[in-house]
């Protein structure tokens, strides 16, 4: 359904489809910054000119379906990030269930944004990881804090080379700087819930 969007469709959205451009340049804006993308590579990625990519950040242009097809790809995230958004007045302050962006990867985990917005200072994420997916091999370290909660099944945490097996309703937090990985060991699904403090 998308690979058949992105090449039959290159107008300009119509009117009455098209996202509020100073909202959809936020996301777009924190979405590359979330990625640790310049516009220069943004621009290489998508095919689109930093100028054009600086004015949709802006609200200034008006994407067309195969641009935002592109930038999905590009970014990361699912087509519909891109249109789910909250009534003006909840805008930074909500998010319904229904317009959560959901964020896919290998290994069968995926991450539900339930802060409002890319770009704050805290994160709320909601984790599912199939059975025996994991964070990978590598062990994962940057700045900020992190905790969570794990509400269903159960999570093999790592944090300096100590494991700690955890069950539904344990909680956890450890700063971000110390190495960490993590796996759900068990043969159903696991949930966690987590939260993220900038860098600092």
């Amino acid at each position: 359904m998308l690979a058949d969007m992105t090449s039959a469709h290159t107008a300009p959205l119509p009117p009455d489809s098209q996202p509020d451009p100073a909202w959809l340049g936020e996301q777009i804006r924190q979405l590359r910054k979330l990625r640790q993308l310049s516009l220069q590579q943004l621009s290489e990625a998508t095919g689109r000119s930093v100028g054009f990519l600086s004015q949709l950040e802006r609200g200034k242009s008006q994407p067309s379906v195969a641009d935002l097809n592109k930038l999905a790809s590009v970014l990361a995230v699912p087509y519909s990030v891109f249109f789910s958004q909250a009534p003006r007045h909840e805008r930074g302050l909500v998010v319904r269930q229904a317009h959560r962006p959901v964020l896919h990867y290998a290994e069968g985990v995926s991450d539900a944004l339930l802060s409002p917005g890319f770009g704050s200072g805290l994160q709320l994420i909601l984790t599912r990881f199939a059975p025996g997916a994991s964070s990978g091999q590598q062990s994962l370290s940057h700045g900020g804090d992190q905790g969570g909660m794990v509400l269903c099944g159960e999570l093999e945490l790592w944090v300096d080379q100590q494991c700690h097996q955890l069950q539904a309703g344990d909680s956890f937090s450890f700063h971000s700087s110390r190495p960490h990985r993590y796996r759900n060991p068990g043969t159903v699904e696991t949930q966690v819930m987590w939260a993220y403090t900038a860098s600092h």
